[in-house]
């Protein structure tokens, strides 16, 4: 992905641990087809009903699930840490 560092700093951003599964996989859909095709790629007709069936096939597959929680398990981390940091500087 050319455009890795931009989807880790969405991915940063936007995953936290109260997150459903689904919402999870819909957040890093929508992260990585921003960072490879940019935001205004969001506006194409359709663009909901993509996310939806393509977070729906990630919590669908074990395989897919798992890996998508892996992902957002570590950023939610980065994210939790970074979160702290801010609070101690305040």
């Amino acid at each position: 992905m050319p455009n890795l560092d931009e989807f880790e700093n969405k991915l940063e951003n936007i995953v936290s641990p109260n997150l459903s599964a689904k919402e999870l996989a819909e957040r890093i859909v929508v992260a990585v087809l921003e960072a490879e095709y940019g935001k205004s790629f969001t506006l194409s007709k359709g663009f909901a009903k993509m996310v939806n069936t393509l977070a729906d096939s990630i919590v669908t597959n074990p395989d897919l699930r798992r890996q998508a929680l892996a992902i957002a398990s570590q950023y939610s981390k980065k994210n939790n840490g970074r979160q702290e940091s801010i609070k101690k500087q305040s």
